[in-house]
């Protein structure tokens, strides 16, 4: 379902049903040991998904725990992101080396609701939305902008936290889509004060169908010689 929108570099892989229900070691089993079913279910998932394409990868390890913020603790020289929605689960993983993060989400290809859209995107965003469903002769039912707005804050997210240990809130950052070729530009608007890694700007990619939304984006490293 990423086709299109991973970067070079990035493997990435769709949770098989078997993962969702079986026991993972006894370490990672007990990072969830209080949690309700459905989240032991979704972390068995996603672990089970990472372990396997660091496998593919030729990466070994033994358990893939949690940082100092509960974000997944990648091993040396990977970096990576984990994602669930409505029974779907989707991990991508690649090298720093080439990147020195990357976010990836997917969500339910349902618009957000109308308590919560003020929330999520700003008045400038939501006239985006119009504009580009009357362009495209398309209502927002079927073509769910805000629900791509709030995945491509998520992964905004996903790629901000791990290098500087801050949270951005939906409305610290701008997004402004491409309906052309399914890619988007983010700005941040509120970031840490005193970053490890500054980042003002990023670029992504969605994509809408089979009942879900995704967006991702990788971030280069600084020596890198792969463009993202």
């Amino acid at each position: 379902m990423l086709q299109g929108i991973v970067s070079d570099n990035v493997l990435w892989k769709v949770a098989e049903d078997w993962m969702w229900e079986t026991p993972l070691c006894a370490a990672e089993e007990a990072l969830i040991q209080k949690a309700v079913d459905k989240r032991k279910r979704e972390f068995r998932a996603g672990r089970h998904c990472a372990h396997a394409l660091l496998s593919e990868a030729g990466v070994q390890c033994a358990a893939l725990l949690k940082g100092r913020q509960r974000e997944p603790a990648w091993p040396e020289g990977w970096v990576g992101s984990i994602s669930h929605s409505n029974g779907l689960c989707v991990v991508a993983i690649a090298p720093d080396r080439v990147y020195s993060s990357i976010g990836l989400d997917v969500e339910q290809a349902s618009p957000l609701g109308e308590d919560i859209l003020d929330l999520i995107c700003s008045a400038a965003e939501q006239d985006q939305m119009t504009r580009l469903a009357y362009t495209t002769g398309r209502d927002l039912a079927s073509f769910p902008l805000s629900k791509v707005i709030f995945s491509a804050k998520e992964s905004i997210h996903k790629v901000y936290f791990p290098l500087n240990y801050h949270t951005l809130d939906f409305l610290d950052a701008r997004v402004e889509l491409n309906a052309g070729n399914g890619s988007f530009i983010a700005q941040i608007l509120n970031p840490e004060p005193e970053p490890v890694v500054p980042i003002n700007r990023l670029m992504g990619r969605f994509t809408i169908g089979n009942d879900f939304v995704a967006t991702f984006i990788a971030l280069e490293a600084v020596n890198s010689s792969i463009a993202s």
